[in-house]
């Protein structure tokens, strides 16, 4: 079986299953139509300069036609990331399509990230307190609405011709079709990411944050909460701001952390927090207990006791009490450890998806 991971890195998460379908005796390469500043490992970049003036575009179309049937031709299965395809170009209105000719040639499976399913208002209609709240979230691009009914059709054009569906995130199952199914993170670099010896707080305590988007993480409230707690500890607390890094760069920063802040908007936690608890660092984060509903029973009381639930109103009080008691530093490393060698493991992740790559198609086509 021969598998092709398209066309985008986003998260790093496309490039850590296929390491462990690799090892489950898969042939599995990771295949992205362009590179971005995180710098995530692939086997091939379409199209590394990242250049994509109007000029460029044209040029590229006849190469990324052929580029496109040796996919189809070399491989049986077709994982495409984040909700889109190759020939995807929503601002024109042509939306995925590539997908009729790819079902053509082998099983398609999909798996949604993000906000390439999530939707703004029926979110703020369903939860009081959530990114989709903020209109500076990512630029305001969902403000308007028009992106809402953009994701709704790519999501019912995908379920026509996927073959399984997985979402990242559980709340994106409030809006995929009812076969969809949750499914763990991989991290891209797993076998890479160092495994720090515990260490006890003796001078500053250091507290890290990286987000890639400070309107989604909820950095805007996140940052003045920390500037309050230097005020309260005068030269006690060290805080890093990690944003625009590749992510083998990135990383190196997180082994400073004491703890590490993932964001307290969204409701669940990301490749960040993964790569975190693999190194051995606690984790503070929004999880949203009624969205666990959508993952494994014994995943979701897992995840009550690995991470540090935090939110606006109380992300002070439980950063105080951490300052104070550093003991429970371990406390909280130890669960974090336990959870994400069990529930992030490449091999594990692996074994769902490759499961559903066995499985008979589920289609609506």
């Amino acid at each position: 079986m021969r598998i092709a991971h398209l066309p985008t890195s986003v998260g790093g998460h496309a490039w850590g299953l296929a390491q462990g379908e690799k090892a489950l005796g898969l042939q599995s390469d990771v295949i992205y139509l362009r590179d971005n500043f995180l710098k995530y490992p692939s086997d091939k970049i379409i199209f590394p300069d990242s250049t994509n003036t109007f000029i460029k575009k044209f040029t590229r179309f006849i190469p990324l036609v052929k580029e496109v049937r040796s996919i189809m031709k070399n491989y049986d299965v077709f994982h495409f990331n984040f909700g889109s395809s190759i020939f995807d170009f929503p601002k024109a209105n042509f939306q995925l399509l590539d997908i009729p000719y790819f079902k053509k040639h082998g099983k398609i499976i999909v798996t949604y990230n993000g906000c390439d399913a999530r939707q703004k208002y029926p979110t703020m209609q369903r939860v009081d307190y959530a990114a989709c709240h903020n209109t500076n979230c990512y630029g305001g691009m969902c403000n308007s609405g028009e992106l809402d009914k953009l994701r709704r059709s790519k999501i019912e054009k995908f379920n026509r011709y996927a073959d399984a569906i997985f979402a990242l995130n559980p709340d994106l199952l409030y809006f995929l079709p009812e076969r969809a199914r949750f499914l763990p993170y991989a991290v891209s670099r797993w076998d890479d990411l160092e495994l720090f010896p515990f260490r006890e707080v003796k001078e500053k305590f250091t507290i890290v944050h990286a987000p890639t988007n400070q309107a989604a993480k909820g950095s805007e409230i996140i940052i003045p909460i920390v500037e309050q707690i230097k005020a309260k500890y005068p030269d006690k607390i060290n805080f890093i701001l990690v944003e625009n890094l590749p992510n083998h760069e990135a990383v190196k920063i997180y082994a400073q952390a004491d703890v590490i802040i993932d964001q307290i908007m969204i409701g669940w936690y990301g490749g960040f927090a993964v790569e975190a608890m693999k190194m051995g660092k606690p984790v503070m984060v929004f999880i949203r207990e009624e969205d666990l509903k959508f993952i494994p029973a014994q995943m979701a009381a897992d995840c009550n006791d690995a991470f540090i639930n935090v939110w606006q109103g109380n992300l002070f009080d439980k950063l105080c009490n951490l300052i104070e008691n550093p003991s429970q530093l371990k406390l909280h490393r130890e669960a974090a450890l336990d959870y994400v060698n069990r529930w992030h493991n490449p091999l594990y992740v692996a074994s769902l998806v490759k499961e559903a790559y066995l499985s008979p198609s589920t289609c609506a086509e």
